[in-house]
């Protein structure tokens, strides 16, 4: 139901670009003319209408021309306010959080002058509103959920969304249409997953596809089509279970939700990048960013910010990359000091606390040890922070201190010397409390999803496989 004014008011843009609203007299004769009993109704059966005013606009020889033409008009005027509408409802949900107004969508959809008869209209330039209305089709759905696809489809209002980092699919629709290989492939090469962590990931993306995609075809033949909609809480038991009977991995149906809602955020920012889009590279909202950008101050402007902070976490992965090599190796070093055959243990001791989530007495076994408290001393976990914390605070201190002096000035250089050593410790600090909670606090037989614990997976990964 909607307002009656609908179909006689016509939103536009002025020559300024300016929106405003243009009643269209004849088009409201017309209106009125040919239903009287809904004029000055506030809600209408726009169903009902719409399908005679199509109608009329499409009976050839049977209506006069000019009544087809204002049908014509009608359905422009009400499809002028859907687009409108859409536009606003694309900027309330993405524009706050991606820089742009409601304002800068409408000239990319709003396109339609409204031309009456007595005004030539352009045979080579076709609006939005013309191309909905020669495609649509009451027989297939409401002429709302028409011009809402057309809207979200457009090429060049799609490219000014994509710029601004927006990719209007459903999460489950983009989990439903990639498959497991190029998940596998996106997770490697953009995302530099460990191996672990990509093969339980593909795993339940297959448990995933095991279940909807065969509700969707069970769907489509009994003859119901609509998009991807968010899995039922049933059909999540059931992820849960084909997951578990093909790995004998256990999640709750809450778990598996919030794993391919994660998936899907991963391809939606590739699938951002791969078009052109924008996807944030540097956030100063990050915690472990944000100290640096509070209180360092080195930038003269944003440009320069952007470009010291990209710097700055390139060279903070760099630093704990190196910090956990050269820890490990020296850990190794000092156990076969004592026992030659220690390497392989210590490794894959290492690899099933961080990788796969196992406890101490559940590595005991794989490692030939008959007590959790051996693995204990084995792996000496706390030491192990402790020297890349102190390791990556050195490292990665010189070479901040050494970049910053390209974005500061000599009195601010003085003040940035003294300050860096405490930022850094607070970041570092920060990272190293995150790995101690989470292995007092792990989720079981679950890689751990801290920074530290994923680092070194990596490293692990680029070893000899563990045994």
């Amino acid at each position: 139901m909607v307002s009656a004014s609908k179909y006689w008011q016509f939103v536009k843009l002025n020559s300024t670009g300016s929106r405003r609203v243009e009643t269209m007299i004849a088009a409201k004769t017309y209106f009125q003319n040919q239903f009287p009993e809904w004029t000055k109704q506030v809600n209408v059966p726009d169903t009902t209408i719409q399908r005679q005013l199509w109608q009329q606009m499409r009976q050839d020889g049977e209506v006069k021309s000019d009544d087809r033409f204002f049908a014509e008009i009608c359905l422009r005027c009400y499809i002028s306010h859907q687009i409108d509408q859409a536009c606003l409802n694309l900027a309330a949900k993405f524009g706050s959080r991606h820089g742009f107004t409601y304002e800068d969508l409408l000239p990319f959809v709003l396109d339609d002058q409204g031309l009456l008869p007595k005004v030539p209209q352009s045979v080579a330039y076709r609006s939005l509103a013309t191309t909905i209305l020669q495609t649509f089709d009451p027989a297939k759905g409401t002429l709302n959920t028409w011009v809402t696809r057309y809207v979200k489809q457009h090429p060049e209002l799609k490219r000014f969304l994509l710029q601004h980092g927006v990719y209007i699919v459903s999460d489950w629709a983009l989990l439903n249409d990639t498959t497991s290989k190029r998940l596998q492939q996106i997770l490697s090469e953009v995302y530099q997953f460990t191996q672990i962590e990509i093969q339980q990931t593909c795993e339940l993306l297959q448990s995933f596809h095991a279940v909807y995609r065969e509700d969707r075809l069970q769907q489509r033949v009994t003859g119901t089509k609509q998009p991807c909609q968010p899995p039922t809480p049933e059909q999540l038991v059931r992820i849960a279970d084909d997951l578990k009977a093909r790995t004998s991995r256990t999640l709750t149906p809450e778990a598996v939700l919030r794993q391919l809602n994660a998936i899907a955020s991963k391809l939606r920012q590739y699938r951002i990048s791969a078009q052109g889009g924008m996807v944030p590279a540097v956030s100063f909202d990050q915690p472990e960013i944000q100290p640096f950008v509070d209180r360092a101050q080195v930038e003269p402007d944003d440009e320069e910010k952007v470009e010291f902070l990209k710097y700055y976490q390139n060279q903070f992965i760099q630093c704990l990359d190196n910090a956990i090599s050269q820890v490990i190796s020296d850990f190794i070093s000092k156990l076969q000091r004592k026992r030659s055959s220690v390497e392989q243990l210590f490794i894959t001791a290492l690899h099933l606390f961080h990788c796969q989530g196992q406890s101490m007495s559940q590595i005991a076994p794989h490692i030939g040890f008959k007590k959790q408290y051996e693995v204990t001393r084995l792996l000496k976990l706390n030491d192990l922070r402790a020297d890349i914390r102190q390791r990556l605070l050195v490292m990665l201190r010189d070479r901040i201190v050494e970049c910053a002096k390209m974005y500061a000035d000599s009195q601010r250089l003085q003040s940035l010397d003294q300050q860096v050593e405490v930022i850094l410790e607070e970041q570092i600090t920060g990272i190293i409390q995150e790995a101690e909670s989470e292995a007092k606090n792990p989720v079981r037989n679950q890689p751990l999803r801290g920074l530290l614990a994923r680092r070194i997976c990596r490293y692990l990964d680029s070893r000899s496989p563990t045994s």
